[in-house]
């Protein structure tokens, strides 16, 4: 079975080896192995579509909120740093990477859904997710057994998660906390819209 975050810890990885201004932060559009070049091109540019830089820092976020490991939340903050000017002058030229932002600093929820036999047991609840406007959140699907157990290995938020009631269960999480789990999807959409005030979150 597909582990999602397992392959994005190997995309990255290659990135990180290959592609990252490890001195200024960011990630070059050519890798450490081409031919020689008079410069590295840094894309700080979102159009049509968002820059590379944008989007990884986006997804080192993710996965630092997904495995708790603290050096893809450092790195994500050199990549916003080497930005940072070109974000406070020009906003709209980096609108994607403002959205990276906007995730460092809210407090993201973290969605488990645990089926009991298929991923296809968990699209009540998944449909619910759709529906709503969450830009700042991370979702781990899996299934009891086998996959979970995997899974974990690398999402500490799993470990001790299990289906209830021979039904798709979901836990909505701030900061590895976890509300009540729940199999109704009413009860699971509004656990995700509920927010925190912004006077209750910590910088």
């Amino acid at each position: 079975m597909r582990n999602p975050c397992r392959e994005a810890e190997a995309l990255d990885t290659t990135l990180e080896k290959l592609y990252e201004d490890k001195q200024h932060g960011g990630y070059f559009m050519t890798s450490g192995d081409h031919e020689s070049l008079l410069a590295r091109e840094k894309p700080a540019y979102d159009g049509a579509e968002p820059s590379g830089n944008s989007v990884q820092a986006l997804n080192l976020l993710r996965l630092h909120e997904l495995t708790t490991d603290d050096r893809y939340r450092q790195r994500a903050e050199r990549a916003l740093e080497a930005f940072g000017d070109r974000m406070a002058q020009a906003p709209a030229a980096l609108s994607e990477m403002l959205l990276a932002a906007d995730f460092r600093l809210d407090t993201p929820k973290e969605v488990v859904i645990v089926a009991p036999t298929s991923r296809k047991d968990a699209e009540p609840l998944l449909a619910k997710l759709q529906a709503t406007f969450l830009p700042n959140r991370v979702l781990v699907v899996a299934v009891d057994g086998e996959d979970i157990a995997a899974q974990s290995q690398l999402v500490p938020l799993l470990k001790g998660k299990v289906s209830r009631k021979g039904q798709a269960t979901a836990y909505v999480c701030e900061r590895q906390v976890c509300r009540l789990p729940t199999t109704d999807p009413a009860i699971f959409a509004d656990q995700i819209r509920r927010t925190e005030p912004l006077s209750g979150r910590s910088p």
